[in-house]
């Protein structure tokens, strides 16, 4: 008699590239783009901030609040920067807001709107959520409430349109 055994995976595969658990300065441009859009839309409601470090989504110090970090390192070609991003909305209690990025984008062509992108002359930004689901953690006491979405960003800086 021969046995057939089936090899089942019990968990997703991490295929990100990660050369350490810190992004270089190259890795932070996405992101830092990215917390400048969130603050002209959001600035009124939290802090925004980028976080360079890859480790478990930490309380941060003051709530509420928004932090972008990336996914995974980011890649570039013809003038064009492209990355995933994680956006974590933290909040003190309750369930946090989910933070879509179809509100900042003109629904036409991607570009997030001209009144979002005050500050950041001479580049262009397109933004899209990816299809993994929103990650919410609400209700447990003992750790902060947050809920963590995927994006998408493409920056192009000039005319390399």
């Amino acid at each position: 008699m021969s046995e057939t055994f089936i090899r089942t995976r019990t968990r997703k595969r991490d295929r990100s590239i990660r050369p350490n658990r810190m992004w270089n300065a190259e890795g932070m441009i996405l992101p830092t783009l990215v917390v400048q859009v969130l603050t002209n839309a959001h600035g009124d409601r939290f802090h925004v901030y980028a976080h360079p470090d890859q480790t478990g989504d930490s309380r941060p110090e003051v709530l509420p609040a928004i932090r972008v970090r990336s996914k995974a390192a980011p890649w570039t070609h013809q003038g064009r920067m492209f990355g995933r991003l994680t956006v974590v909305t933290f909040t003190p209690d309750g369930i946090p807001p989910i933070i879509d990025p179809l509100t900042l984008v003109d629904p036409l062509t991607g570009d997030v709107l001209p009144e979002y992108m005050a500050g950041i002359p001479g580049v262009s930004l397109r933004l899209r959520a990816l299809a993994d689901e929103p990650v919410i953690r609400a209700g447990d006491p003992t750790k902060s409430s947050y809920s963590a979405v995927y994006w998408s960003a493409v920056a192009t800086i000039g005319d390399a349109q």
